[in-house]
């Protein structure tokens, strides 16, 4: 992540992932989400009917009947790569993330992925587990859940200041 091409930039500027046109055909993981989920995401976000249908192109969709039965409750309910909140500095807070993934790699090939936190930056007043940290993948179980755990506390950062960061990274065995 710390690139030339990504210097002076944040982790929030880097987006969900790089795209590799070559693996296109075969992502490995997805992070399944439906129209649905990302109406009940803008819908925490404040937009209403006419915002809605603007971006959905239908005026059929208002968030008080838009939403699917895993509504979100705010934007981070979305089953989606990126994870990010506002915290008040110097508060203990705890937030848990829970993802769903499904495996679209090679059929009938069994697959398994280990997870680990990677911090951007030093982060000592903050933890970031994962559970479970190994996800097994095969013809009978092609979808797997995690969840992760952010607790601690920020300190009051200058607006200068780099903001705790880390990534999740999934590696095969």
């Amino acid at each position: 992540m710390n690139t030339p091409g990504n210097a002076g930039t944040n982790d929030l500027k880097y987006g969900s992932g790089q795209l590799n046109p070559t693996k296109a055909r075969d992502p490995g993981l997805v992070y399944d989400a439906s129209e649905g989920d990302y109406i009940a995401m803008l819908c925490t976000q404040g937009y209403n009917a006419m915002q809605l249908a603007l971006i959905i192109g239908s005026n059929t969709t208002a968030c008080s009947n838009g939403a699917t039965s895993t509504a979100a409750v705010s934007a981070g309910d979305l089953n989606y790569p990126s994870m990010a909140t506002r915290v008040d500095p110097w508060k203990n807070f705890t937030l848990v993330i829970p993802r769903t993934i499904t495996n679209v790699g090679a059929s009938g090939v069994a697959a398994v992925y280990d997870m680990k936190v990677i911090f951007t930056d030093p982060a000592d007043n903050l933890a970031v587990p994962v559970a479970p940290s190994r996800l097994e993948f095969n013809t009978q179980t092609p979808k797997a859940s995690f969840t992760v755990t952010v607790s601690g506390v920020v300190p009051r950062l200058a607006r200068s200041s780099r903001q705790p960061s880390c990534g999740l990274t999934m590696s095969t065995k």
